[in-house]
């Protein structure tokens, strides 16, 4: 078997077996992503026509999903309706809800 370098520039460790790049790195991009990749930002027609009416528009990204939860806990819907909308558990709009409080006091 053949090694190869990592694939990140500066990284002195060779590429796991059957990958093109090393554990440490590997590991890293699956927990925070790509640092390089191009990030959407949502749309806020998507987000505003998903709470007027009270159904998501196809092709709509999490973050734009979890933006128009927010939204809609704001109007006071809960949560468990709200996750029937958005198709998810109640538990996720939990998170949605928690985030979008810390980002405010941050």
């Amino acid at each position: 078997m053949t090694t190869r370098p990592c694939r990140i520039t500066g990284c002195p460790r060779n590429a796991a077996p059957h990958y093109r790049m090393c554990h440490t790195h590997r590991c890293r991009q699956w927990r925070f992503g790509n640092p390089h990749q191009k990030h959407a930002t949502p749309d806020p027609i998507a987000i505003d026509t998903a709470v007027r009416d009270r159904r998501p528009p196809a092709g709509m990204t999490p973050k734009e999903r979890a933006a128009a939860g927010v939204q809609l806990t704001n109007l006071g819907l809960p949560a468990s309706e709200i996750a029937r909308i958005f198709a998810v558990t109640p538990r996720t709009v939990t998170r949605w809800r928690a985030a979008s409080r810390a980002t405010q006091t941050a």
